[in-house]
């Protein structure tokens, strides 16, 4: 998973024309499947790894001497200084509710330079499939939120016993909708299953 971020990482500032990263965050690092290869890609980078389990976050800082930042349920609370020339999402907006959804774009759309690069994954139509078919992803309301996808666009169903995060479906048109509220924010990718041959890959830069 981390060579096929790294990949789309890498074709997104291709098409942006840009060489450098100097500032790069990484938003849901996890324990770093993706940042271990940003941080062998650009060592000279200052990289923030930003994650909701706190043992993750001390983890990365610790193996990847990378700059920590411990997340929060609600994304206004995180306290993250500086802005970034790129930033990764892997695997995040997948499970994040409609309001929670545009809470985070806003949020990483101001920690975004100017030239900056935004990279992001969503569970498009082959997830949708997989949810269809009897894959449910944990979740318990797999029927519910497969039709919401078909008629809105979106759809998504908590985690069985968690109120703040789930499984979202996410249709390109609807991702698009949302970019577009920023008129500064200009799509440069959409690469359909382009993450592991399962999320689809949007990427942005700020004009």
């Amino acid at each position: 998973m981390g060579r096929s971020a790294l990949k789309n990482i890498m074709i997104s500032l291709k098409l942006a024309d840009k060489n450098d990263c100097r500032f790069i965050l990484d938003f849901a690092s996890g324990y770093g499947r993706v940042l271990r290869y940003i941080k062998a890609r650009f060592p000279d980078a200052d990289i923030t790894a930003c994650e909701l389990e706190k043992d993750a976050v001390d983890y990365c800082v610790r193996k990847f001497k990378v700059k920590g930042v411990y997340g929060n349920k609600d994304v206004n609370n995180i306290k993250i200084k500086g802005d970034f020339d790129l930033i990764w999402v892997g695997s995040l907006f997948t499970h994040l509710s409609k309001d929670k959804w545009g809470d985070t774009l806003e949020y990483l759309y101001n920690h975004l330079k100017k030239g900056g690069i935004l990279v992001f994954t969503t569970h498009g139509r082959y997830p949708a499939e997989l949810l269809k078919s009897g894959h449910n992803y944990g979740i318990r309301e797999s029927e519910k939120v497969y039709n919401q996808y078909i008629l809105n666009g979106f759809g998504y169903a908590n985690y069985p016993d968690d109120d703040t995060y789930g499984i979202s479906l996410s249709s390109p048109e609807w991702v698009i909708k949302q970019l577009r509220k920023y008129d500064k924010l200009r799509i440069i990718m959409f690469s359909e299953r382009g993450w592991d041959n399962h999320q689809d890959v949007f990427a942005c830069i700020k004009d």
